[in-house]
């Protein structure tokens, strides 16, 4: 396996006065020692340039008893962070919940009618919180609560199910009757049930929204982007990248900055949404905060828009992000920018301007490439 990690140019950044305690050093947290390294090298990469920006070293493990500024692979419950020290949203990019299954899929929506299974501390309420923010749809635990659910949603049209615990497109299903469900079913182990399903409205001519907000020391970026997906060598569809429209401060202030004209909508939805979250899980907080969000028409027409899900962790969008907040630190007179992320399992050339976070053989899948890039310009590449 060849794995290329393209690390420059950095900022640069002035040697720090000498004092006492070095502040803790910019440190990657993998929960999953066999997390594919393609992902392990995105966050090498771009924990070294957060390092850099931030004025301190980077670390490439955690270790027992030292402090740090952690980019956790998974959103942290509450006693994770407790063991690392971490109490606010300074202390890392990403997030920290009070339950495990809050950073899931599951808190978009509520339960069926009588729904079994839900797991301790689920707040019943938060489903009809979300009001329209979210398209319609059900979080279920058991195959008969799934089967209800998908009943109860086929009359808007097909249905799209999706393992809670999936991530980057995978472990879904787009069904347009019962007999579709029991067949992808079939391969769906009990276990998987119980951890738990979503089942919401399929949207047609759909476009996926990035939004989301990055706080680092003291400065904030917000974003409204558009993600594209693109099919593995085993015709699996899959994210492939994200272009994101990035502006200093937070969700508000992209009022200001030219987007199109369902933007206004969608970051709507996303801070309705959000305030739900924080309201029904308090303990919640997070300097990364990343929404999908869906726009497109159900089968009889009706356009609708939603939040899929939120990512509170390192994501597949980070290395625009932090190539993003580089660029406007560096340059004070820049009142927005363009950043992308870019993956392809294509021979295709890479633009020059290019920051090549992984190049190499994934697996028994083939070749994979991935890299960001930032558009001063604001033009789309």
């Amino acid at each position: 396996m060849l794995a290329i990690i393209d690390i420059q140019p950095l900022r640069t950044v002035a040697a720090p006065a000498p004092i006492l305690h070095a502040p803790p050093a910019v440190t990657p947290l993998f929960t999953d020692l066999a997390r594919a390294p393609h992902e392990r090298a995105s966050v090498d990469c771009f924990g070294r340039r957060l390092a850099a920006l931030m004025g301190r070293g980077f670390r490439d493990q955690a270790l027992p008893g030292l402090p740090g500024y952690f980019i956790p692979m998974e959103t942290l419950t509450r006693e994770d962070a407790a063991m690392r020290g971490i109490t606010c949203a300074q202390d890392l990019f990403g997030g920290v919940v009070p339950l495990a299954f809050v950073a899931s899929k599951l808190v978009t929506h509520g339960l069926v009618e009588g729904g079994q299974g839900a797991p301790e501390g689920w707040q019943h309420d938060l489903g009809a919180a979300m009001g329209d923010a979210v398209l319609p749809g059900y979080s279920v635990f058991t195959r008969a609560d799934l089967q209800a659910a998908v009943t109860q949603l086929l009359p808007l049209g097909k249905v799209r199910c999706k393992l809670a615990n999936a991530r980057g497109g995978n472990g879904q299903k787009v069904v347009a009757s019962i007999e579709a469900l029991q067949a992808w079913l079939a391969g769906v182990s009990d276990d998987e049930v119980a951890d738990g399903v979503v089942a919401e409205t399929n949207l047609e001519s759909a476009t996926t929204f990035s939004i989301g907000c990055v706080d680092v020391g003291r400065h904030t970026i917000a974003y409204f982007g558009t993600q594209r997906t693109i099919e593995t060598p085993k015709g699996d569809t899959v994210y492939g990248g994200s272009v994101l429209r990035v502006a200093r401060g937070g969700l508000d202030l992209l009022q200001h900055v030219p987007l199109p004209a369902e933007a206004a909508a969608a970051i709507a939805k996303v801070q309705h949404y959000e305030a739900q979250i924080a309201a029904a899980y308090p303990g919640f907080f997070a300097s990364r905060r990343n929404y999908d969000v869906v726009h497109g028409v159900d089968a009889h027409g009706i356009e609708r828009c939603g939040v899929l899900e939120q990512s509170w962790r390192f994501g597949g969008a980070s290395p625009a992000e932090i190539l993003a907040l580089e660029t406007l630190l560096d340059e004070p007179d820049l009142p927005w920018l363009d950043a992308m992320t870019y993956e392809t399992w294509d021979d295709e050339p890479v633009p020059g301007d290019a920051v090549v976070y992984f190049q190499g053989e994934v697996a028994s899948l083939g070749h994979l490439t991935k890299y960001a890039r930032v558009m001063r310009d604001g033009r789309d590449p």
